[in-house]
């Protein structure tokens, strides 16, 4: 990252350099200013790529505690009590006038209504209204259940997302088996309900209760043990599959703790494992290995086998942790590309607009007088 930095800024502050040598209308204060630019937009470019690849999303756990009815100010502003106001500048035959229009500002109504909903966490969800105010109680707020699921997304700093080539890298795998690697559950809809059964290569009927169970399993554990537990179940995998997953997903977010089960037709389990950042590995040993003792995977072996383990054993990784991978993160080309060009139209820019204008009036001496003064000779 700091190569990065340093040619951003070298290369565009190179052509300051090359003009206040060369050229007579550039000075050392203009100079000065090209290279405060210059360094400006590198900082700023380092700090957008270092942001571009380390920005992740994760699902933060709780319950409704509460809802409600919630008077809030009118939104619904127009213009009223207008009139033209006149306005003269000038004097004598010089005198111009003209006539403005200015209106007050009235509302629709003595105010509105907006439908909340609180959860354990913190956080306020606003049931969308179903007329102009609000007065109508929606549908939608009077079918919320205190004390029901609730799942959001919450960004973070993933610093494994800055080098996952050097932790997850499995020449091939990726490849070999790109068509059946599912996409993260992440799509939380409804306002805050989440899908966290994942299924490769088959389908289960039942597939509403088990993301009704794995909700319930979040909604109890998810705060207090900081963590967002999701299943995947995939049909005659060879066992090298899960790596090409953890390669996709990289490793999870920080807070997951995912069980993936490989099973035949007939449910039985034919592998298992578990991605999880934790500090208890014990945790994933005693999962995987308890899911493989059952002869047949079912929706409540595995939910009674999960609650049980994460309860026990989960103890969630610091991401501060991984901040080392920090110093890996490596620009793509098109940051390369569209920093180096912005960099480069910025100290051109400012180059040409010295060589042009004298912007702080110092500009008294010629290009033959700077090259004396920086060989010694007479000036």
């Amino acid at each position: 990252m700091f190569a990065f930095f340093l040619i951003v800024l070298l290369v565009p502050l190179a052509i300051g350099g090359i003009a206040f040598v060369f050229l007579d209308g550039v000075s050392l204060k203009e100079f000065g200013v090209i290279g405060a630019a210059c360094l400006l937009v590198a900082a700023i470019s380092a700090g957008i790529v270092s942001f571009s690849n380390t920005s992740d999303t994760e699902v933060w756990n709780g319950t409704v505690t509460g809802k409600e009815q919630v008077k809030v100010s009118c939104s619904h502003s127009y213009e009223c009590h207008c009139k033209q106001v006149k306005n003269c500048t000038g004097t004598g035959k010089n005198r111009t006038c003209t006539y403005d229009k200015v209106c007050d500002t009235c509302y629709e109504h003595s105010n509105d209504w907006d439908w909340d909903v609180y959860t354990s966490l913190g956080e306020t969800m606003s049931i969308e209204r179903i007329d102009r105010r609000g007065s109508n109680e929606p549908p939608r707020f009077t079918s919320v259940v205190i004390g029901e699921p609730t799942s959001t997304t919450h960004s973070y700093t993933n610093y494994v997302k800055a080098s996952p080539g050097s932790l997850f890298r499995h020449q091939g795998l990726s490849e070999k088996y790109a068509t059946s690697i599912p996409t993260y559950p992440q799509n939380v809809y409804d306002y805050y309900r989440l899908d966290r059964l994942v299924t490769v290569g088959m389908s289960l009927p039942d597939a509403k209760d088990w993301n009704e169970d794995l909700s319930r399993i979040n909604a109890e554990l998810g705060h207090p043990k900081q963590v967002n537990v999701i299943v995947v179940l995939v049909q005659n995998k060879p066992d090298d599959w899960y790596y090409a997953l953890e390669e996709s997903w990289i490793g999870g977010k920080k807070n997951d703790a995912i069980l993936i089960v490989s099973v035949d037709s007939q449910m039985k389990p034919q592998w298992a494992s578990v991605m999880a950042w934790t500090t208890n590995e014990t945790f994933k040993i005693k999962l995987r290995d308890d899911i493989m003792d059952e002869q047949i995977v079912d929706r409540q072996t595995i939910v009674r086998t999960l609650e049980t383990n994460v309860a026990k054993y989960y103890a969630r990784k610091p991401m501060k942790d991984f901040e080392y991978l920090s110093s890996q993160i490596v620009p793509s080309t098109t940051e390369w590309i569209v920093t180096l060009i912005a960099t480069l139209l910025i100290s051109v820019a400012l180059t040409i607009y010295m060589q042009v204008n004298d912007v702080f009036g110092d500009e008294c001496y010629s290009r033959r007088t700077r090259f004396n003064t920086f060989s010694g000779g007479p000036g």
